[in-house]
């Protein structure tokens, strides 16, 4: 080498050879994970949450806009659609995921549009592989990949059509694209390479990067709080910071949809859903005080389990090391600030909260950090490894084998209880296809209405309206706080009451007022005999039907005159949802809580309750014995 010659520049870490054997794996683990998980999915949907989401993408996709206008004062409206207008509903999700949805739903209606969630799920894993492999081995980075594929929240929200996944997704895929960009930024303004790649990847590479984490707030508001350490890090390691403009204007794209999206839903583009429950008045000093040992102790069991620990550790050693400080430094500052959110967030965290204080069912808002907590674990157990030799690997595969059994024990229940919740509601549907014409009134109780108004086909009533134990805008019987002109709120610390006066609230106060005054102040008889007649126009001289577990409910909510019969049964076992079973004790999943969350049944509710009214089993007995079997009942009303 002469004295007038530079030595070439290192290949970035992602251009350098590596063997094909380790992401052969890793593709291997993703398709197994999709295999698994897809062996649970059927085509349905089982929460509230997932309502919010699929119902939005079945407007994009069939009407081209994310609200509705209620057609009837009796129409069944999902928990989380909130009225934004004299009967005009808005989702309170941003439509980020329901687009995706949408964009599945154009190529094969909702069976497509579900399957979505299990392939970003899978996809994610791979996508850890691929994060990982930039701080450790090969052999590691598939350890990683391996402990978020067990992850039993991970798994069970795979199978639920909610934003958490896509949110996670989005942010691991967006974090490699960018690590990627800013390796050929550095690579091009090295001197002497002889290699150096075409401007035009380069900023493809940077407009993706930029455009995926842009889309990462369009799914879930609180996630854009990983924004600030992001955008710290890339005028870091991108330098001159001009050359970062393709990240930045990539990141404009969805960013600047959303803020058009929110003016027109919301009158401002700042403004979102949540500030029409007050939820974004939720958070303080005294939940992060009650809540944040709960997730502690949620994160290392129900979690992440030895994971925890161990990514806790490497994210504060990463934090310290020369040649991993820039990267380890933004990994917590996309871990640390959500984490620190979520625990003083009113919702859920510890006993005496809201929703029962278990915080298993609250995991779920931290599956998009994860993955940064299964790299920093696999990279500090490669330094244990190579630092104490034979004993550090002996160490290591006996922490990975028990993390793994862990994670698999726990996630086939899961999956399986999941599972079983999924197919329950897609044989009501398919039996409902087959026995009910589309476009007829039919009456249903809230959780199966949840489910059935993802397709669109009927015209939805809650059976707690027509059996006259709640008024329209109200969230079910006996729900704390329901009345009139008001919808359920949830006991939070530092609220004044039940009521939720001021405190903040999942739901929205005032929904479906000026349809609420349409019923108050009558007699029993009066109500009954105007739902009755509202249901009758709506039907619009069409049979109306119900599903139900009991007769007697049915015999005795029908007006003078009117007959039924029933056309059709089918087993409908216990509908439970991700929730149940995570954790010893009461929880989310067995009080109610956000919508029910974890529990296929409306909020406010004592546990699962898919089920027949209060104190009656589905041959009306008293004692409140749960049935197997679900009758569907055609109505036929009096003539004029």
């Amino acid at each position: 080498m002469t004295a007038e010659s530079t030595p070439p520049t290192p290949l970035p870490a992602a251009e350098r050879w590596r063997p094909a054997w380790p992401l052969v794996f890793a593709v291997g683990l993703a398709l197994a994970h999709f295999g698994w998980v897809g062996s649970h999915h059927a085509p349905a949907i089982m929460s509230p949450d997932s309502n919010g989401y699929v119902v939005q993408a079945r407007l994009l996709a069939n009407e081209a806009r994310t609200s509705f206008a209620a057609e009837s004062p009796v129409q069944f409206v999902g928990m989380h659609w909130l009225e934004t207008g004299p009967g005009v509903f808005h989702s309170r999700y941003p439509a980020g995921l329901p687009l995706l949805f949408a964009a599945a739903w154009k190529l094969g209606g909702l069976e497509a549009a579900l399957w979505l969630n299990p392939l970003l799920a899978s996809a994610t894993v791979l996508l850890v592989f691929l994060l990982a492999r930039r701080f450790v081995s090969d052999g590691f980075a598939l350890l990683a990949a391996g402990v978020v594929a067990v992850v039993p929240v991970f798994n069970q929200h795979a199978l639920d059509a909610d934003a958490h996944i896509a949110a996670g997704f989005l942010l691991v895929a967006g974090v490699f694209a960018l690590m990627r960009f800013a390796d050929l930024v550095a690579w091009r303004m090295s001197a002497g390479s002889s290699a150096v790649p075409s401007a035009g990847r380069e900023v493809t590479c940077g407009m993706l990067a930029g455009f995926l984490l842009g889309m990462v707030p369009t799914v879930r508001y609180p996630e854009a709080v990983a924004g600030v350490a992001i955008a710290a890090w890339l005028g870091w390691r991108v330098r001159p910071v001009w050359r970062a403009w393709p990240a930045v204007a990539g990141a404009a794209v969805p960013l600047a949809a959303l803020g058009a999206h929110n003016a027109a839903a919301y009158g401002a583009f700042w403004r979102t859903g949540y500030a029409l429950t007050g939820e974004q008045t939720g958070f303080g000093l005294n939940y992060f005080t009650a809540h944040a040992i709960p997730y502690l102790q949620a994160l290392g069991g129900q979690g992440l389990g030895l994971m925890f620990a161990f990514g806790a550790a490497g994210l504060a050693a990463l934090c310290v090391d020369r040649e991993r400080r820039a990267e380890g430094l933004m990994c917590v500052g996309i871990v640390g600030p959500l984490l620190l959110l979520y625990m003083a967030y009113y919702f859920g965290g510890a006993p005496g909260g809201v929703g029962g204080g278990a915080v298993a069912g609250n995991l779920r808002f931290l599956i998009p950090i994860f993955p940064f907590f299964a790299v920093a674990a696999a990279w500090l157990l490669e330094a244990i490894a190579v630092r104490l030799g034979a004993a550090g690997r002996a160490a290591v595969g006996v922490v990975a084998a028990l993390q793994i059994l862990i994670g698999v024990a726990g996630t086939a229940p899961t999956l399986a209880q999941a599972g079983s919740s999924l197919r329950a509601a897609a044989r009501a549907r398919q039996v409902a296809e087959k026995e009910i014409p589309a476009g007829s009134v039919v009456i249903v109780e809230r959780t199966l209405a949840e489910s059935l108004d993802a397709t669109g086909e009927w015209k939805l009533v809650e059976e707690g309206l027509v059996a006259g134990m709640m008024l329209p805008g109200e969230f079910g019987p006996g729900a704390a706080g329901a009345g009139p002109g008001r919808g359920l709120r949830m006991m939070a610390p530092g609220s004044e009451d039940a009521g939720g006066r001021g405190g903040p609230s999942p739901q929205q106060p005032g929904k479906n007022r000026d349809r609420q005054e349409r019923y108050r102040g009558l007699t029993a008889s009066e109500r009954r005999a105007k739902i009755w007649s509202d249901l009758e126009t709506w039907a619009a001289g069409r049979p109306i039907f119900w599903f139900t577990r009991s007769l007697d409910a049915v015999e005795m909510a029908l007006p003078r005159g009117a007959d039924y019969r029933s056309i059709a049964e089918l087993d409908a076992p216990m509908m439970v949802g991700p929730g149940m079973g995570m954790a010893p004790g009461p929880g989310p999943a067995m009080t109610g809580g956000r919508g029910g969350r974890g529990a296929f049944g409306p909020p406010g509710m004592r546990g699962p309750n898919f089920g027949p009214p209060a104190g009656r089993d589905g041959r009306g007995n008293v004692g409140g014995v749960m049935t197997t079997k679900l009758r569907i009942v055609r109505i036929d009303l009096p003539k004029a």
